[in-house]
């Protein structure tokens, strides 16, 4: 999903510049997420239409094209530079006679959307200003016998062993938690009122369940996954900056420094482990 401003609430973002690095996030984690979107397509062999709401550049639309032949997808975000960037990937890979795009606000723009039998909410929901209204008119989006699919929570990412990490990791995610939980946080993350499951069953939609995917990177890491994650790690410091102690942002601060020995540009020892989890529940054909 795209968002007005940039992580540390300074302004307008730019989504042209941003876009190849949301293009390199996805493609790092396309060992989880394409185990979920694997699940999904089984689940949905002789789907005709397929919605990736809050698309991005495109990465998961054009994989559900290449996973469902036989499907049209629809990769649906706020953000025309970066539907380009998804038309343009889709060319690249051979599917943009299957991919297409449209330009659409969050969450007003939803009721444009035709309906599917495969929606894909991959980090939106929880960006919504009522994510429990906003699972509704995702739920709206469904064909009979369609899935529903939001991609929300999992486990947040290790890269340090326990002793080298010195509790960092567990700060930041209650930082981010607590910030969620405020209607505060940077990225515009709010916490939903129930679980996701819940709210699933509340809009009216049948066999909930939720399945968790993981992302195992071991150490060492080669050279572009490392420049990911301090990425990654540079983010989060501008987020967190005003809620975190000296001492941790000096933490961050080696650990995204290339000269530096401790840092996850150099150290033997970085990895990344992480899991996501997928809510799905279908719109029954009764």
């Amino acid at each position: 999903m795209t968002h007005s401003h940039d992580a540390g609430g300074h302004g307008p973002v730019d989504w042209a510049a941003r876009g190849p690095d949301l293009i390199a996030d996805g493609e790092i984690n396309a060992p989880m997420v394409d185990q979920a979107l694997g699940w999904l397509a089984q689940r949905v062999p002789e789907a005709g239409l397929i919605l990736d709401v809050g698309s991005g550049p495109g990465v998961a639309a054009c994989r559900l094209a290449q996973l469902l032949p036989g499907a049209q997808v629809l990769a649906a975000d706020g953000a025309a530079p970066l539907l380009a960037l998804a038309r343009a990937r889709a060319a690249e890979l051979g599917v943009d006679s299957r991919v297409t795009t449209r330009e659409v606000k969050l969450p007003d723009g939803l009721a444009e959307l035709p309906p599917a039998d495969l929606v894909w909410v991959s980090g939106v929901a929880h960006h919504l200003p009522d994510p429990a209204a906003g699972v509704r008119a995702f739920a709206a989006l469904l064909r009979p016998g369609g899935v529903l699919a939001l991609r929300e929570g999992g486990l947040p990412l290790k890269f340090l062993p326990s002793h080298a990490d010195g509790g960092l990791t567990a700060r930041m995610a209650a930082v981010n938690d607590a910030l969620s939980h405020g209607h505060a946080h940077p990225m515009g993350a709010i916490e939903a009122p129930r679980s996701w499951p819940e709210l699933l069953a509340e809009a009216g939609l049948a066999e909930v369940c939720s399945r968790s995917f993981l992302l195992d990177l071991p150490a060492p890491l080669d050279t572009r996954t490392r420049r990911r994650l301090a990425h990654s790690l540079r983010i989060g410091r501008e987020m967190l900056a005003d809620h975190l102690g000296t001492d941790d942002l000096g933490r961050l601060d080696r650990l995204t420094d290339p000269d530096d020995p401790k840092s996850v540009l150099r150290r033997p020892d970085a990895f990344m482990l992480r899991a996501t989890t997928v809510h799905t529940a279908v719109l029954s054909s009764r």
